[in-house]
């Protein structure tokens, strides 16, 4: 017997339209990782990076892992970034075309995300990817002929994603009206973040489960929103504004002053 491993990735053409579209437009894996599915509870969560994700994965993969027992939901509370190996819901690549279909577009799951105002999403993603040198530096720092992690300026930062499409942004600056497939998926709700600390009525809703109780469980934070003044300039503000006009106009931010 070939031992050789068989991709089984569905064609495009397989998938429903939504779905179709949806892939087209971020990529199968972009969807894959990003999207988290409960059949039991009938939701569809699409993560977007830097806009809360931690405090959501740990509250909704808690609330999923519950169902087994209270340790394996504790799992999720202490590491609810540990993407497709978490276990907690189902990802789009374990559903036939059909039902993945109705996960996007039917109307018997609520499909729901969490957005952040985009430049201080930008900001700490810059703050926590970029000034510490992790592997999403690498890209940028290659852009800028292998200047140093440490050396870049948030405006040299900004000025290599300017130039940059959203299939190819790395998801943690990643316009976020692309990466959620806005307009292409009929969402729910669009939760700001700023908003997520009075709007957990709505996520119980949204989840089927009325004693849902959120907490920040997610332990790092960049402080983001109270760094503006460092690091805002009016040519970062300009590229900003030019980054994420989609963003602004679609979820209703103004860009700070």
């Amino acid at each position: 017997m070939d031992d050789k491993l068989i991709d089984r990735r569905p064609a495009r053409s397989d998938l429903g339209p939504t779905t179709r579209e949806y892939v087209k437009s971020m990529g199968w894996r972009s969807v894959n990782f990003h999207t988290h599915i409960s059949l039991v509870h009938k939701y569809v969560y699409v993560e977007v990076p830097k806009a809360g994700c931690g405090t959501m994965k740990a509250t909704l993969g808690a609330l999923e892992g519950a169902r087994l027992n209270e340790t394996h939901a504790q799992r999720f509370l202490d590491k609810p970034h540990n993407g497709l190996k978490s276990g907690a819901h189902v990802r789009p690549y374990q559903l036939p075309s059909d039902l993945l279909e109705e996960a996007f577009a039917g109307k018997d799951f609520k499909r729901f995300t969490v957005v952040r105002n985009p430049g201080t999403r930008s900001l700490s993603g810059y703050l926590e990817k970029i000034t510490q040198g992790l592997r999403q530096s690498e890209e940028i720092s290659a852009a800028l002929a292998g200047k140093s992690a440490d050396a870049i300026s948030f405006e040299e930062f900004l000025t290599v994603i300017a130039d940059q499409g959203s299939r190819d942004q790395d998801p943690h600056w990643r316009r976020q009206s692309d990466h959620i497939g806005f307009g292409i998926v009929k969402f729910d709700s669009i939760i700001p973040l700023e908003e997520l600390d009075d709007s957990w009525d709505k996520v119980a809703c949204l989840t089927s489960t009325p004693d849902l109780d959120g907490q920040f469980y997610c332990k790092k934070s960049t402080h983001a929103g109270t760094r503006t003044q460092e690091y805002f300039t009016s040519n970062t503000k300009d590229l900003i504004a030019q980054i994420y006009s989609r963003d602004y106009e679609n979820f209703g931010y103004q860009l700070e002053q």
